[in-house]
């Protein structure tokens, strides 16, 4: 990646640290002068008086047998080998085109997991996960926004701003909120493997029977990303929910300029900029969290 283009650190830990070395300088110069040795006991005084050789003059003894530790205790671990434990550890890497076939594995197996779960089988749904979810992504990418001309009426903004509420139904809007809620630790690796799959359509449609009717899917991203009524949509979600919507919105605005299929013109510059302070400063809770900023520097750089 460009230097240019490399997100500065935050300084509040370098900053944290002068502040102890100082406080520890200042500490040490005003009180040394005060320092005073501490009282020797009676006894120890009455001993040098009387003869300070016989004080003075430590007696030897052995330890117990049992205080001795074998040579193979003291062991020195040097700071390298530490250094080296950590740098080897790989920072989670998001899925890539080469896994396609394990992404789509690992979603069935998400919709295993929630048909096995209680608060899901309290729903009675009429099929099993992955066609029930199936029918909704489905029912919403036959429905899109208004992305167009949103802000000639307020009823438009107003529709907008409901929409998914309208497209899926209340029951649906609660399903779905409960999942994000309940499994909030897997819904990143699920939407990632989604989004895999969705470069490539076809693997979209022979796993899920999922079809994006006249980029339906770019129509969503624009209105997450430049409409009225997707912001304010998103405002009202939690963090970890708006950042993965925004990230994926991007990145299917950025393949939609690479196919020179972005038909409302959307400029992402904003949108990057936005998204990365925002991760950058609340974004601890993402798991793939460097993945993502590394991918947002690089469009960074690609777009301004």
């Amino acid at each position: 990646m460009n230097q240019k283009a490399k997100r500065t650190r935050s300084l509040l830990f370098p900053a944290f640290v002068l502040i102890l070395l100082a406080t520890g300088i200042l500490w040490f110069f005003f009180s040394r002068d005060t320092l005073q040795r501490p009282p020797q006991p009676p006894a120890l005084s009455e001993g040098l008086q009387a003869d300070p050789a016989s004080v003075l003059s430590p007696k030897l003894t052995e330890p117990p047998a049992s205080s001795l530790l074998p040579e193979e205790a003291f062991v020195y671990e040097a700071p390298g080998d530490l250094k080296e434990q950590v740098e080897s550890s790989p920072l989670p890497t998001l899925p890539d085109k080469d896994q396609l076939p394990l992404a789509a594995r690992k979603i069935h197996d998400f919709y295993q997991y929630l048909d096995q779960q209680e608060y899901i089988l309290a729903y009675h749904l009429d099929a099993p996960s992955h066609i029930y979810f199936t029918r909704l992504i489905q029912k919403l990418l036959d429905t899109p926004p208004i992305v167009i001309r949103e802000t000639d009426d307020l009823l438009t903004i107003l529709k907008n701003s409901a929409h998914l509420f309208r497209v899926l139904g209340k029951d649906n809007i609660l399903l779905l909120k409960e999942i994000l809620t309940r499994e909030k630790d897997k819904i990143e690796e699920v939407v990632a493997n989604y989004s895999l799959l969705i470069e490539q359509p076809n693997s979209l449609v022979n796993e899920f029977s999922l079809k994006d009717p006249d980029n339906a899917m770019y129509e969503y991203a624009c209105f997450f990303l430049n409409t009225m009524g997707g912001k304010l949509y998103l405002s009202r979600r939690d963090s970890l929910s708006r950042m993965l919507v925004n990230y994926y919105a991007l990145l299917i605005v950025d393949q939609a300029n690479i196919k020179e299929k972005n038909r409302h013109g959307l400029q992402l510059q904003p949108s990057i900029d936005l998204l990365i302070a925002e991760m950058e400063i609340g974004g601890n809770q993402l798991h793939y969290k460097e993945a993502y900023l590394d991918k947002l520097y690089d469009l960074k750089e690609k777009y301004q």
